[in-house]
């Protein structure tokens, strides 16, 4: 009945004014139930509220001795004749002590559990302090009530007793039920006026439609000469309009299908990951340039249609009689590159599965940031495992055992030299981390070479001296002043020197020498210390990185004195360079922006 378009078009026109109207029925239906309710209830509240606030002695008196002045307030109280009002305390059971009906005679002083025209649950939940109210339905005469019961406390916060009011809901019930007719007319009204708006449109509509799917069919069976009329400038007739244009443009199209045939080939060809096709005995069909410079797979062979191995890129059980083995992803390493490596296959007319297609993504710089972070946990684990060992140990000595006194100061600097130790390095982490996420500030500022290079070899004077060092320093008169941070220069000039006294055997030398080149100045720290192996020059400047592990940890370093340096020289616009000859010292070469001279900073 409703497989044409315009029985559905019209059905669904029908269908969407009954929903509306039916949402928005129940929803005015609803919210005036609501509201007026709600409006019921907050009246009975204030009229019990007003009566409990002019009777001053029912929060005072005992009830029982006042029921005539309770009663006569009932009395002169102007309730509805809707509305009616229950006075009860409680004795041994509750009691009705008065009340505003008419029959009140025959229910004063009697049980209000047992009274038929109140809710007992209401009295009792009500004796224990609580406002309870209900819908009372009264299925003889299909008539609602609300009831409303309320304690009133004593100023102590005893229960005197419950005011219990009734109020008839017919009239509000009775609004309710106009509103629901009044909208079930609308609805009636407002289908018949769509339906026949409907049975116009949709004929305005499926008219056109089936002129042209008559031309379609005759145009499927070859003949591209027809036309279909025009009848409307609207959406059917540009409709009609496309159908005529079509088919003068199936050449062009087709021409146009060609192209961008061309451009998904040259996107192909160009991309930055590898792509390669083959059929479902595993020869290749199509890879693309990055794919063969991947896999060293010559033109030819792809020409030629070779067996390509997938074992070699770690894909394994492929089966093309089993879906799920035909898409997964894998990680292959390959001359030296790690790749991520995604397959899927693609698909003929029928749906089925006739190859695969692999997609390599070079993910060897994600590979080896993340091999440096393992590194660098791991050194950061084992930087601070050490001395927080050392400490256990020699705390736990120091409480468990008795010791002599030198023992024990043996003991404590031995804890005080690895909690600097720790210090250091925490301290050291924090600048690096600081200087990574930009957290540090470098005010650069003229600098006097040497007063900067003069006051860190005085610092370090003591250190030098117990090694019997010779320290030299050569610096000009007319050196240039250096433009950098006091704090960042003093700290790379400390750095390094520590470094050429902590590595120099005793009675070695060590030389601090300043030059200007052009607009920079140039300080070079020569030791003739132990040197560096050729194969650690590469990663001297790693975080963590040891020449000679051991050795460091035993000098108290930290590992990241040069990787500091050259964050801090990088930051000023600084440079530093290190050259070295196993058991022949070490040179460090630090270039600093001039202050001096022609150029301008």
């Amino acid at each position: 009945m409703f497989s044409g378009i315009k029985s559905r078009f019209i059905l669904i026109y029908i269908l969407l004014v009954l929903i509306c109207m039916a949402i928005v029925g129940s929803f005015l239906t609803n919210r005036l139930e609501t509201v007026q309710l709600t409006s019921v209830t907050e009246e009975m509240n204030r009229t019990m509220d007003s009566m409990v606030a002019s009777s001053d002695y029912m929060l005072q008196e005992d009830w029982a001795t006042v029921k005539d002045r309770i009663q006569n307030t009932l009395d002169g109280w102007r309730l509805s004749a809707d509305e009616s009002m229950y006075v009860i305390i409680n004795k041994e059971t509750p009691i009705i002590l008065g009340s505003t009906v008419n029959s009140r005679d025959l229910i004063e002083g009697k049980n209000a559990l047992s009274n038929k025209d109140l809710a007992a649950e209401l009295i009792v939940s009500a004796f224990s302090g609580k406002v309870e109210e209900k819908i009372v339905k009264n299925t003889n005469t299909d008539t609602r009530t609300k009831h409303l019961a309320k304690p009133v406390l004593s100023g102590e916060g005893d229960v005197k007793g419950i005011l219990y009011m009734t109020t008839n809901l017919d009239g509000v019930y009775s609004v309710i039920e106009d509103t629901s007719m009044i909208l079930t007319y609308a609805t009636i009204i407002g289908i018949l006026i769509t339906g026949s708006l409907g049975i116009i449109i949709a004929n305005s509509i499926t008219g056109p439609i089936r002129d042209v799917t008559k031309k379609a069919r005759e145009m499927a069976e070859g003949n591209y000469k027809q036309k279909v009329e025009v009848k409307s400038n609207d959406e059917i007739g540009r409709l009609a309009s496309m159908f005529n244009y079509l088919t003068q443009e199936l050449d062009e199209t087709i021409g146009k299908m060609d192209i961008e045939r061309s451009k998904l080939d040259t996107i192909f060809n160009y991309m930055a990951e590898g792509v390669i096709a083959m059929d479902r005995n595993g020869h290749l069909i199509h890879a693309n340039p990055i794919a063969r410079k991947i896999l060293k797979i010559p033109e030819e062979d792809v020409t030629k249609g070779v067996k390509l191995d997938l074992s070699k890129i770690n894909i394994d059980g492929i089966n093309y009689y089993d879906y799920s083995s035909l898409k997964g992803e894998s990680q292959a390493e390959l001359n030296g590159n790690f790749y991520n490596v995604k397959y899927a296959p693609y698909k003929n007319d029928s749906h089925e599965s006739t190859g695969l297609i692999v997609v390599f993504q070079d993910v060897t710089k994600e590979h080896n940031l993340d091999m440096m972070r393992r590194e660098f946990v791991a050194n950061v684990s084992h930087e601070l495992k050490t001395p927080i060992t050392t400490i256990k140990s020699y705390s736990e000595t120091l409480m468990d055992e008795e010791l002599p006194n030198e023992a024990k100061n043996r003991f404590l600097s031995i804890i005080e030299r690895e909690s600097d130790r720790m210090v250091r390095l925490v301290r050291d982490l924090l600048f690096l981390s600081n200087m990574d996420y930009k957290n540090t500030t470098v005010e650069r500022e003229p600098l006097s070479v040497y007063e900067v290079v003069y006051h860190v070899l005085e610092g370090l004077e003591y250190m030098s001296e117990k090694k019997h060092h010779k320290l030299k320093m050569v610096i000009p008169d007319d050196i240039h002043r250096i433009y950098g941070d006091p704090h960042g220069v003093e700290q790379v000039l400390v750095n390094i020197i520590s470094n050429a006294i902590k590595y120099t055997p005793p009675y070695g030398n060590i030389t601090v020498e300043a030059k200007n080149f052009i607009n920079r100045v140039i300080i070079t720290i020569k030791d003739t210390g132990i040197g560096i192996p050729p194969k650690d020059m590469s990663r001297i400047f790693e975080r963590f990185y040891r020449v000679e592990k051991g050795r460091s940890r035993e000098m108290g370093g930290t590992g990241l004195g040069l990787s500091i340096a050259k964050e801090v020289m990088e930051a000023m616009d600084g440079k530093i360079t290190i050259r070295s000859s196993l058991r022949e010292g070490t040179e460090v070469v630090l270039s600093f922006p001039s202050f001096d001279g022609d150029v301008t900073l």
